[in-house]
């Protein structure tokens, strides 16, 4: 069960253990994520065919084709595929997925717009800089779908990149069960992916790095994953861009004496049942709360089907911490950086002025974690494991890049040329002088 901790007599290893979360190192899964890595760019299609026999093959059946059937014409997914799709999906999660769509494409589209796509300001008489900013031409977005098929993710990465105009969408899953890959393929489509692939994993990431004879690389990949498909994406980076190591999920709630028991009681599992790896914390300054939650949370257990996973992550991951001051909570929420931030306070946007590092809020008791994973819009693919203090939720922003520019007038330059001369003689570059210079000996 959830352990109740005070912070301040809390022994080093078991804060270490709590902040740390379950953000493992590489480097005993790097020897095996280079290997398949090389082995793709290597041989290609045939390597990533030997992947999926390894990884992906059940009992005879790699997702919903026998192994015998699942050859490399089984990679890209048809349009007859989404069409069958089509046909078998239950109609409420149908009408559920497109609506869906429809507030990740408000909220995403709007996030383009107040872009600034271009930008000049005139630095000196004559001399002018600024910026464009471009989409990418092509972005590879990875869905897991092995603890949980994960159509949502399908949806918003793609939702994302259209609406940062990316002209060449490429989704990527694990070959899955029917059901599973039903939800995936609408949700995708629905979105406006323009290339899918039942595809997985270390093979998938460098599958769109570096290409194979049926899948073209993209210049940026984006999603969550396992360990091996963070590793992968994070090999891969310099040859394409990526995203950020987005692990495990995670979750604070920090609390007052306002907030109800139950419902943190049913969030804190929430985030907890997507594997044992996961983590949701509680941080309040009311040692009478942290005891309801924890009833709570008992008897809410009983409900639940993960129960393997949310045992694990309860004991392992995840505390009800009782802090001696709100200033203590504060800077123990800010130094956790969690992915996913409850407020259950009485005033939760004066409490969000105080946040940091989070990579998406949620204020008071009716706003849910799982309303933003599903509904709101906003995009769940966030950085964990602290990456919070350095990286932002995916975005159209994730799927654009910029150019920057200059432009000198003759007398422009002259202005400069002071600058130019001095600084290229410290640095001991003179044909950086020498390239100013001459343009005023005619």
């Amino acid at each position: 069960m959830i352990p109740i901790l005070k912070w301040a007599e809390t022994s080093a290893d078991v804060r270490s253990r709590i902040l740390g979360r379950a953000q493992a190192s590489f480097a005993a899964i790097e020897p095996d994520v280079r290997y398949w890595i090389g082995e793709i760019r290597a041989r290609g299609d045939q390597a990533i065919l030997d992947y999926v026999n390894r990884f992906d093959l059940r009992d005879g059946i790699i997702g919903k084709f026998s192994a015998e059937q699942f050859t490399v014409g089984k990679f890209r997914v048809t349009e007859l595929d989404i069409e069958h799709a089509y046909d078998t999906i239950d109609r409420d999660l149908l009408l559920s997925i497109r609506k869906q769509v429809e507030l990740s494409r408000k909220f995403h589209e709007a996030y383009a717009a107040n872009l600034p796509w271009s930008f000049e300001i005139e630095q000196v008489a004559g001399v002018t800089a600024g910026y464009r900013r471009l989409p990418v031409a092509s972005a590879g977005l990875y869905v897991p779908a092995g603890k949980a098929p994960l159509p949502t993710v399908a949806q918003i990465l793609t939702v994302a990149a259209k609406s940062a105009h990316v002209p060449r969408t490429v989704v990527c899953y694990p070959p899955t069960t029917e059901i599973s890959e039903t939800a995936i393929l609408v949700a995708a489509n629905e979105a406006g992916a323009d290339e899918i692939y039942r595809v997985g994993g270390i093979a998938a990431i460098a599958a769109l790095a570096y290409g194979t004879e049926t899948i073209s690389p993209v210049d940026k990949i984006a999603g969550p994953g396992n360990p091996w498909v963070q590793a992968a994406k994070l090999l891969v980076s310099g040859q394409v861009g990526i995203d950020m190591i987005a692990g495990p999920s995670e979750a604070m709630i920090v609390a007052d004496d306002s907030a109800k028991p139950a419902y943190i009681a049913a969030d804190i599992p929430a985030q907890c049942d997507p594997g044992s790896d996961s983590a949701g914390v509680l941080v309040t300054t009311s040692p009478a709360l942290t005891d309801k939650v924890r009833a709570e949370i008992a008897k809410q257990m009983a409900t639940l089907d993960r129960q393997g996973y949310l045992e694990k992550s309860l004991s392992q991951f995840s505390a009800l911490i009782v802090v001696d001051s709100e200033d203590e909570l504060v800077e123990l929420m800010n130094e956790y950086a969690p992915e996913h931030l409850e407020i259950h306070l009485a005033n939760p946007a004066a409490f969000l002025e105080k946040v940091k590092n989070a990579g998406s809020c949620f204020l008071g008791n009716d706003s849910p974690i799982a309303a933003g994973d599903y509904a709101t819009g906003t995009n769940h693919t966030l950085p964990t494991g602290t990456a919070t203090r350095y990286s932002s939720a995916v975005s159209p922003e994730t799927f654009t890049k910029t150019i920057q520019y200059q432009h000198a007038t003759k007398d422009g330059l002259k202005e400069l040329l002071p600058i130019v001369e001095h600084v290229s003689d410290a640095e001991g570059l003179d044909a950086h002088k020498r390239s100013v210079q001459i343009r005023f000996e005619e």
